[in-house]
């Protein structure tokens, strides 16, 4: 038949009282995020938020919203660090298909000053709050890429950076869309999926390459942040070495 609202499916449920007790209540505040979310991670979808506002009156969020965020991640990543300074502002970002028709992956990096480090991601678009291979291709894919932006620019000390170099202290989101992924448990927090790490790599590498040498001044700012985080592991791990020789004598 005829369809008057072509905006989506209405879909009303409540929770079973002999299975969840007669007192159950939902939290607005968790459910609001939840919607945010998948804002978010759906790119360009538009989500109406109501609530009764006798239900939000002592919460911090709004009664009524409407959730759109055509730049996905990027939206998301900015609206997390709020007015945090960066050490390039020029963000990592974007949206790519995976090799092999795989799927595809969209990303938000950034690197803040102060060195709080943020880092969520998903798969499909269940979150993965333990990582997984997905994480394991970005770290490789950024890394690589440092490293060899530091042999392009002769920098002989981007030799010794390391993945955790590279990611301690960046803010970080990544969500990829696969077919058949597989999880660790039943809880899905971590993804163990083997072909995504070598499909998230391949998708990345490329695209970051030609980040770091589009734009020389960013990328020698950040090259340097990272080579310094370098140095300050290698002071770290040569002092306990030492005090454990002394302890030893």
């Amino acid at each position: 038949g005829a369809v008057n609202n072509r905006r989506g499916t209405s879909v009303s449920f409540k929770p079973d009282h002999e299975i969840f007790g007669n007192k159950l209540k939902f939290k607005p505040s968790w459910l609001y995020q939840m919607a945010r979310s998948k804002a978010y991670l759906y790119r360009g979808v538009e989500i109406r938020w109501s609530c009764d506002p006798s239900l939000v009156k002592d919460a911090a969020i709004p009664d009524k919203d409407v959730l759109h965020f055509p730049n996905g991640l990027l939206d998301f990543l900015q609206a997390s660090l709020d007015k945090r300074p960066v050490i390039t502002d020029k963000y990592v970002h974007g949206q790519l298909p995976l090799p092999e028709k795989a799927g595809r992956v969209e990303f938000a990096i950034a690197w803040p000053e102060d060195g709080e480090p943020m880092n969520h991601s998903y798969c499909n678009p269940i979150p993965t709050p333990l990582g997984g291979t997905h994480e394991q291709g970005l770290r490789t894919a950024l890394t690589r890429g440092i490293k060899g932006y530091g042999t392009l620019t002769n920098n002989k000390k981007a030799d010794a950076v390391t993945s955790d170099d590279v990611m301690n202290g960046a803010a970080v989101l990544l969500s990829v869309f696969i077919r058949d992924p597989q999880f660790q448990g039943q809880t899905k927090e971590r993804l163990v999926s083997n072909e995504a790490a070598k499909w998230v790599d391949s998708a990345i590498k490329d695209y970051f390459d030609h980040w770091l040498t589009a734009d020389p001044a960013a990328s020698k700012i950040l090259l340097e942040s990272i080579i310094e985080k370098a140095e300050e592991r290698m002071r770290r791990k040569s002092d306990k070495e030492m005090a454990r020789k002394s302890a030893t004598r």
